[in-house]
């Protein structure tokens, strides 16, 4: 029994060590001074836009113009979507065909024509020293 225990304060400790890096995502093109941005940043998968991000955060908009968003990440491979809430509802609007009707973005300004992007489209690294990256707002 205390070797299992031991067994997992090792396992624990051994992902409290884990570095962190800084990911800066500086959002442009940002047209209305209400609401919030949602920013989801994903690992590699094939549900990349569709399940829950594995990391995100939610802040205010401040202004018109840009605004930049800090999230601790893991060194690694990602891609991040985002979009503005402008009318707080907690949810992207669409219309009648499923095309956003809020301004939203993609990692690598990935521009979707028919469908939403692979994760492939809006990948990048990051690395212990951090990573900045910015996205223009679509709409």
């Amino acid at each position: 029994m205390l070797k299992i225990l031991i067994a997992s304060l090792l396992i624990v400790s051994t992902d409290l060590n884990q570095k962190m890096a800084k990911l800066t995502v500086e959002i442009t093109n940002i047209r209305h001074p209400t609401g919030q941005l949602r920013v989801g940043v994903y690992k590699p998968s094939n549900t990349f836009g569709k399940a829950k991000p594995d990391y995100n955060k939610i802040v205010d908009v401040k202004a018109v113009g840009s605004q930049k968003v800090v999230l601790d990440v893991e060194p690694g491979t990602y891609a991040v979507a985002l979009y503005h809430d402008v009318n707080n509802n907690q949810a992207l609007d669409k219309n009648m065909i499923g095309y956003p009707k809020e301004p939203f973005g993609f990692s690598n300004n990935y521009r979707p024509i028919v469908s939403g992007p692979d994760f492939k489209d809006c990948a990048f690294e990051i690395s212990e020293a951090g990573k900045t990256i910015s996205i223009k707002l679509i709409k």
